[in-house]
């Protein structure tokens, strides 16, 4: 505002009414090529934590597939490796059972003394040393792998039943009590067992009632009749012969199979891409391991020793590998065993040394 004086008044004039300066308004192209690199920068920053983000998500997963994987394998193949030739209380260096049951899964013949029977599959399918009877893993799904190896397992189920009738040796059936959850089935591998002796058959029928009723009828066995009448003391159990092998499931991915008294395979664990074996062998008859030998000669390193004697092996030891199921989650080829292999899947070796717990003194 101004202030003027004349002589006969006073005149005030706003400052407006002069020439005004104009202030800037809005961004120079200077600062808004900043806003733009600044957001850039901040997006790139952003895109990579979510990127780096993911991909460990990923990571994670995939290793805690692996290891869950890898754990139940373990859990089961040592769990039975390590029952191999249960028979209740007897132990099988010292009772071998009597076997009047016939058409016996695997080999045809049961050898109490071999609980574990190991076999190496070449690359051509073969089996060595020669299985004998319907090999497994021979269609899809759960066809074999080759490259892999196989153990197979004799043991006694875990449930078993106490005898409750019909103790005589020369009665053609035994009775047990039927609240037992054992399951047992006609054409099943039954094994009466007490602490001295043992008798195999096979039950040729299956009949519920105040007892449960199992037959041993000279149809299915070499005999009806039993080595020795057995007391209240001896229990019955399903025997089993198992076949673990490596074999690819429905959707072309490896897995751990069972197979049970050459029956249908199962597929127990998915992810298992190879397992094999070394087989601790007794050579000075005293019970225990003197060295680790492979199953067959054509299978044998240079350094390698071979399985002499199944009946001497005391121990098993295993090493799997297992994979991830997705691809592209290590940044270089993680598989040992075939390096032409560039799926990147994350891959995991697991060992296990197991005694068999039943021939151990």
């Amino acid at each position: 505002m101004s202030l003027s004086v004349s002589s006969s008044r006073i005149v005030v004039t706003p400052r407006y009414l002069f020439s005004t300066q104009t202030t800037q308004q809005g961004f120079g192209l200077v600062e808004v090529l900043i806003a733009l690199v600044l957001g850039m920068v901040l997006s790139i920053g952003m895109a990579n934590v979510f990127i780096s983000s993911k991909q460990a998500y990923r990571t994670q997963d995939a290793l805690s597939g692996v290891q869950q994987n890898g754990r139940y394998a373990m859990e089961v193949l040592t769990r039975n490796i390590r029952m191999a030739g249960y028979q209740g209380c007897a132990n099988l260096e010292i009772v071998e059972p009597h076997v009047i049951a016939n058409n016996m899964p695997g080999s045809g013949v049961f050898n109490f003394e071999e609980a574990v029977h190991g076999y190496a599959v070449d690359n051509n399918g073969a089996f060595k040393p020669a299985y004998s009877g319907t090999k497994p893993g021979q269609a899809d799904p759960g066809r074999i792998v080759n490259g892999t190896d196989m153990i197979s397992v004799s043991r006694a189920d875990d449930c078993g039943a106490y005898l409750v009738g019909n103790m005589l040796a020369d009665n053609a059936n035994i009775q047990l009590n039927p609240d037992n959850t054992c399951n047992f089935a006609a054409g099943d591998l039954v094994l009466i067992s007490d602490c001295k002796t043992s008798d195999l058959f096979r039950a040729t029928s299956v009949a519920n009632g105040a007892k449960m009723t199992i037959a041993h009828a000279n149809n299915m066995n070499s005999s009806n009749r039993l080595s020795k009448p057995y007391g209240s003391d001896a229990q019955v159990f399903r025997y089993t012969q198992s076949d673990y092998y490596i074999g690819t499931n429905a959707f072309n991915e490896p897995a751990l199979y069972v197979r049970v008294n050459g029956g249908a395979a199962t597929e127990l664990v998915e992810g298992v891409e190879d397992m094999q074996f070394d087989y601790g062998e007794d050579t000075t008859s005293d019970r225990s391991v003197d060295r680790y030998s492979v199953e067959h000669a054509d299978v044998a390193a240079a350094g390698d020793t071979v399985v002499a004697s199944w009946g001497n092996v005391y121990s098993a030891r295993l090493a799997l590998t297992l994979r991830s199921q997705s691809r592209n989650i290590t940044l270089q080829n993680s598989d040992p065993k075939n390096p032409a292999n560039a799926d990147k899947r994350m891959r995991q070796a697991m060992t296990a040394t197991v005694g068999l717990r039943n021939k151990l003194p």
